[in-house]
């Protein structure tokens, strides 16, 4: 089955989306996240807001079995690296729900036209 031309620019999109997130934390760069935001809006929003309650329950549960701080005060490399992987999945999942509530209201619209 042939994939159509706003098929691959939806996966594109969220492919760029879950690229800057990934990115910004693998760099550590605020500026990816931002990008990744701006590109989701308005569910990206909800993926931020997701991101923060992610990391407290991160923080949280990993703290019942070890240290959530190194003693030079930095995040050990399991919570960078979930926190990177849930932060990736967050937006990526903002993507794909941007994509989605597109498609809503584009056939929303055509049927709308057509009656």
């Amino acid at each position: 089955m042939a994939m159509s031309v706003s098929g691959w620019a939806a996966g594109g999109y969220v492919a760029l989306v879950g690229t800057l997130a990934a990115l910004g934390g693998l760099t550590q760069n605020g500026r990816f996240y931002l990008g990744a935001i701006a590109l989701t809006l308005p569910t990206g929003l909800l993926a931020l807001a997701a991101v923060y309650l992610a990391r407290g329950l991160l923080t949280g549960i990993g703290g019942l079995f070890t240290e959530t701080r190194l003693p030079d005060g930095d995040d050990p490399a399991w919570l960078t690296t979930a926190g990177i992987v849930v932060n990736t999945l967050l937006f990526t999942a903002a993507a794909v729900a941007t994509v989605l509530l597109v498609e809503h209201f584009v056939r929303r619209r055509r049927l709308s036209r057509g009656a």
